[in-house]
């Protein structure tokens, strides 16, 4: 059985996935894995033109900060090298590239999904 992060984290990023395609995003790869990390969701923008990778921070606890403060120059560093891979492997390379967050915090008795775009 997975631990409690690991599903609060795979219910974040389906929350994530589910709100984008309702946006009009369109779902390239979710999970992509590199040898220098994962990446949770790839999409395409709305112009379907655009590829954009989002990462997905879920948090029940506002004790170290909302989900958005626990990206770090390391992770951000892991994102470009992984990213970089996916777009030579998949030949998207062509294509405009944005990175985004998808931070989801639990307030009170629910969850704030905020969708934070080019954060690198």
């Amino acid at each position: 059985m997975k631990d409690k992060r690991q599903l609060i984290g795979k219910w974040g990023e389906q929350k994530a996935k589910e709100f984008l395609l309702k946006k009009g995003y369109t779902l390239i790869a979710e999970n992509w894995r590199f040898r220098y990390g994962e990446l949770d969701l790839i999409m395409l923008d709305q112009d379907q033109e655009t590829v954009v990778f989002v990462e997905v921070r879920t948090k029940t606890s506002s004790s170290y900060g909302a989900g958005y403060d626990s990206l770090n120059h390391r992770k951000l560093q892991k994102l470009r090298i992984t990213a970089k891979a996916f777009l030579h492997s998949n030949k998207w390379w062509n294509r405009p590239v944005r990175f985004d967050l998808i931070s989801i915090d639990q307030e009170n008795e629910g969850f704030k999904l905020r969708h934070l775009k080019n954060i690198i």
